[in-house]
């Protein structure tokens, strides 16, 4: 047996009632019902509580908001909501893997970060997405130099200059209406013949006018560096891309100074692979109404989930219906009832 192995099969001095993997919305959602509850409840995040929803200038469709209020505020509110209850919160905490309890008997589940593990009765997988990446020349190389993931992070430096947004669905248009109270100018490269987002968002983004430019059909598949304006021995900035009609070949290059990505997202479930059921694109597959997974005693919600409308509100409710079938599971196998 190796050393690593004989580690991970010593007896816990701790077992929680409740891990959740992941503090996004639909996590710390989970966490203030399982918390009511009186479940222990550990949250572990591999960054920061507050998941995608901290990248979101304004929220305007979540519920018992009638104003907008900023994704870095819902999530410190959540995050404190939770925490208030009795959730324990730990950041930078990447779980590497979770596996069944091997010693015999056992009917935990044990997750790991690292080779550090924590055992728990029952598990909630919040694990969310991530975004996509283009994939062509010059992406990676000026990531962080004209390239971005994150309107609402980054829009400030582009005050009065060019930038190209690629995507159209509702959270292209979403950071690209922010991006507006800072750029002169804003141009789409959209794939699909028209914009997929909300309706509302599209007749916003209209009402911009001259300022707002359009490449349907097309896609960017190649971002180019240059040094002008940049010190000596700096790093390079982005140019401008080039702009690809998917229809017709044409290409042309469009001069800009940087490039914002907004093509979807990828689950951020690679460490599950071979520990539970995945559909195709990686989403974790769970039992539609009870959101459990194929491993027993492991739940799923939010954006990493196979079938998840990827909202903020939608997250949270799925946070809610995983919670309270954990705290079902509890009761009916561990004979856990609410403490006091």
């Amino acid at each position: 047996m190796s050393p690593k192995t004989a580690e991970a099969d010593k007896p816990e001095a701790t077992v929680h009632d409740i891990i959740i993997v992941g503090a996004g919305i639909a996590g710390l959602a989970a966490a203030i019902y399982t918390t009511r509850e009186r479940l222990s409840t550990l949250v572990l995040e591999k960054l920061l509580p507050g998941g995608q929803i901290l990248t979101t200038a304004r929220v305007e469709n979540y519920p018992g908001f009638p104003d907008p209020i900023g994704g870095m505020e819902l999530a410190d509110r959540l995050s404190r909501q939770a925490a208030r209850f009795g959730a324990e919160i730990v950041s930078s905490a990447a779980v590497t893997r979770i596996e069944p309890c091997r010693q015999e008997g056992c009917t935990f589940t044990d997750v790991f970060v690292g080779e550090s593990r924590r055992r728990a009765r029952a598990v909630l997988l919040c694990v969310g997405s991530e975004y996509r990446k283009l994939g062509c020349p010059g992406e990676k190389e000026l990531t962080g130099y004209g390239v971005s993931y994150c309107g609402t992070c980054d829009a400030p430096f582009y005050e009065g200059k060019h930038v190209v947004v690629v995507g159209g669905g509702n959270t292209a248009l979403d950071e690209g209406l922010h991006l507006l109270k800072f750029v002169k100018k804003l141009t789409y490269v959209v794939l699909d013949p028209e914009f997929r987002a909300e309706k509302i968002l599209v007749e916003e983004l209209a009402r911009h006018g001259d300022k707002v430019a359009t490449h349907f059909e097309s896609t960017v598949t190649e971002i180019f560096p240059g040094t002008a304006g940049v010190p000596d021995g700096g790093p390079k900035k982005v140019t401008g891309v080039r702009v690809k009609n998917a229809k017709t070949g044409e290409e042309r290059k469009v001069e800009c100074d940087g490039v914002f990505v907004f093509i979807g997202l990828s689950p951020q479930t690679a460490f599950l692979r071979g520990t539970l059921d995945l559909d195709e694109q990686g989403f974790i597959k769970t039992d539609a109404c009870t959101l459990r997974t194929s491993l027993p005693g492991v739940w799923a919600a939010g954006d990493a989930r196979s079938g998840a409308l990827k909202q903020a509100a939608t997250a949270a409710g799925e946070g809610v219906v995983a919670a309270l079938n954990a705290k079902e599971f509890l009761k009916r196998e561990h004979g856990v009832r609410a403490r006091t």
